[in-house]
């Protein structure tokens, strides 16, 4: 009888086993698009040895600007991006962008594209997996890992193959409009003038 018992348990055991096996629960879940439009987060950006903090500002589709507040190398230095082209500027000055900085431009400029890219799309899913999403992409044939909070907003880029991670907090809709974006938003409207009146 104890035999018989313990045979029993056993198949069910592993009945139940495979079945499990063989049916995983999906862990796949959807949230809002928040990563369309305009919007800003602190950042906090590990690269190798080095470590930097500043504010990250999406404005539109390849339009981006970011303002490192440490550590005091970088401190008040910012970067933006318009399509393939990235500036410098400090205080006013504007140059190309300093050879310090070159790595991190590299990791922003692979961020930008991953976000642009998962913008494009009218709603976002994932895994979820440490309370986040995870959204696993490749830009050039190189992975990358771009993780959302529940809500939808950013949390986390991470690149392994440049030993680089990007986390943020603090994510602000639609920010007020900078510098760098009344700067772009002035050119728009002087080329368009221009245009005009060559025209005429």
């Amino acid at each position: 009888m104890m035999k018989r018992l313990i045979m029993t348990l056993t198949a069910v055991t592993g009945f139940v086993i495979f079945t499990a096996c063989e049916n995983p629960v999906s862990s796949s879940v959807n949230t809002e698009q928040k990563l369309d439009g305009c919007f800003s987060a602190d950042m906090t950006l590990e690269l190798d040895d080095f470590t930097a903090e500043g504010i990250l500002t999406r404005y539109d589709a390849g339009i981006w600007s970011v303002c490192f507040d440490s550590p005091s190398e970088v401190s008040g230095l910012q970067l933006d991006f318009s399509g393939d082209n990235a500036e410098a500027s400090y205080k006013g000055l504007s140059f190309s962008v300093p050879q310090a900085a070159l790595p991190s431009k590299a990791l922003l400029t692979e961020l930008i594209k991953a976000v642009d890219s998962v913008a494009e799309t009218e709603s976002i899913s994932g895994n979820k997996k440490d309370g986040l999403i995870e959204i696993e992409g490749e830009i050039d044939g190189e992975k990358y890992i771009l993780n959302l909070n529940s809500d939808g907003s950013i949390a986390e880029f991470r690149m392994d193959n440049m030993g680089g991670c990007i986390t943020f907090s603090n994510y602000n809709k639609e920010p007020a409009l900078t510098t760098t974006a009344t700067t772009i938003e002035s050119l728009v409207v002087t080329t368009s003038e221009t245009s005009q009146e060559q025209t005429n």
